[in-house]
């Protein structure tokens, strides 16, 4: 593993340099990256949970900690071939106790193969968040998006897509794909995983997004997921609402299907009279199966806070994170809520 490490890293430098030394109109190289991460402090709860980054952690425990480590590669060929390579290292990627990393997208990108429409084909980002929902919420480093923070899908998987719009414009786009439904995960079945979204754009500043996805199984053990988001960005503001279903068939041990379901709303904008400081929120509601009403716990995610910009592409942003637990059983056991007191910390490099 250390082999393969220092493999990739010998050639990414080899490549960098000669894109440098060789003179070109483009770069046919460029590396970029960045990262994310926290000291917090959880203030209540306790480690009965699961499903979070701080549910099995007891009260008053504390820590400094990367989330999210990202370096990207990415070669153009000419004008209509490019391709990326990424890695990622997170809070759960470790190898003999220490960070480690792993291919997150590896791919070629085949530019207007028809009009206004590119080709994807390798590890590449699928629509369920990753090209529109976690753009527009701007606050990955503070949360994932629900579907994401929820687990009802993935952020990459290999196979072959392709994206577009159906006008000069960019009023109405397009993405479709066909993958393993394996994630980063090599294909360990003969299924596969199909998507679509279909976003648009009737005035410049709201955007409307429909997708489904559809995983077929073994046993007749499919899953389908429908999720649909919008969101109105201005100079001033960003306002945005999701909503994530997914139907996973013959899914408990009793062989009934299950169905969780999960909504967002967020806000963030810039401090008025303030270059440096944004504000954001965020309330999600989330329901791990809205066909059992009286065993489980509903859920609801809270998070706001303040992002410093001392300098371009530098945050330090102080924030809440809390997740609540409403037992859905009539005088059932209660659960504490988990509150956690961050300062996050946020840094691009290109």
């Amino acid at each position: 593993m250390l082999l393969y490490r220092l493999l990739f890293f010998s050639l990414l430098i080899l490549a960098t340099s000669l894109s440098n030394v060789i003179a070109q109109d483009k770069p046919a190289g460029k590396v970029s990256g960045y990262v994310f991460g926290d000291y917090f402090y959880k203030i209540g709860g306790d480690s009965t949970g699961s499903g979070s980054q701080y549910s099995t952690l007891g009260k008053d425990q504390q820590a400094f900690q990367f989330r999210r480590l990202y370096l990207y590669y990415d070669h153009t060929f000419d004008d209509r071939f490019s391709a990326q390579f990424l890695l990622e290292g997170n809070d759960k990627t470790f190898t003999d106790g220490k960070h480690g990393v792993f291919v997150k997208t590896a791919y070629l990108e085949w530019k207007n193969i028809f009009a206004n429409s590119n080709l994807w084909f390798g590890l590449i980002p699928t629509p369920t968040w990753s090209l529109l929902s976690e753009k527009v919420w701007n606050y990955r480093s503070i949360e994932k998006t629900v579907a994401d923070f929820r687990g009802l899908g993935s952020a990459s998987d290999i196979g072959i897509g392709i994206r577009g719009k159906f006008d000069e414009g960019g009023t109405v786009n397009y993405v479709a794909m066909i993958g393993n439904g394996n994630g980063q995960k090599p294909e360990n079945n003969k299924y596969k995983k199909y998507y679509a979204s279909l976003n648009v754009k009737p005035v410049k500043e709201l955007v409307i997004e429909g997708y489904v996805d559809f995983e077929p199984a073994a046993n007749e053990k499919d899953k389908t997921t429908f999720k649909g988001f919008a969101a109105y960005q201005s100079e001033h503001i960003t306002v945005g609402a999701e909503a994530v279903t997914q139907i996973q068939k013959k899914a408990t041990s009793t062989g009934d299907d299950r169905s969780p379901l999960g909504l967002s709303f967020f806000a963030w904008a810039p401090i008025p009279g303030s270059e440096n400081f944004n504000a954001f929120a965020r309330f999600d509601f989330y329901n791990p199966d809205t066909k059992v009403s009286s065993a489980g716990f509903k859920e609801a995610f809270i998070t706001a806070g303040l992002d410093y910009m001392p300098i371009k592409n530098v945050h330090i942003m102080p924030n809440v994170w809390v997740n609540t637990f409403s037992n859905k059983a009539s005088g059932g056991t209660n659960r504490d809520a988990d509150v956690v007191g961050r300062i996050t910390f946020f840094v691009v490099y290109k």
